[in-house]
């Protein structure tokens, strides 16, 4: 019995998982932060060419913006789970539906 809840509980959170990840992949966040970046790049472009045109000295350097880097093994970690649980959550699903069209096909 208590195996059976630890089973539920674990494919539970597998699911809710799994579709955080999936949510957060279609509503564009990715993109959405892709954009922000390029428009930081448009207005860092429109000020160079200002103080361009004003005559000011200039280095391109000022105008960029530094990344940070936020690679560390808790990210990468979490990438490597979030990859491992999309491949057990569609293996699984696969299996169910694959059960229960059998169970319909007899």
């Amino acid at each position: 019995m208590k195996g059976k809840n630890i089973f539920r509980v674990i494919i539970f959170t597998l699911i809710i998982l799994y579709t955080v990840l999936y949510i957060t992949q279609a509503t564009g966040y990715y993109e959405y932060t892709n954009r922000k970046t390029n428009t930081l790049t448009e207005k860092a472009v429109e000020q160079f060419e200002k103080d361009l045109k004003a005559g000011k000295k200039v280095k391109a350097s000022d105008y960029m913006k530094e990344e940070n880097d936020y690679n560390n093994k808790m990210s990468k970690g979490g990438v490597l789970l979030s990859s491992a649980i999309g491949s057990v959550f569609e293996s699984v699903m696969k299996f169910i539906f694959n059960e229960v069209s059998k169970a319909v096909d007899e």
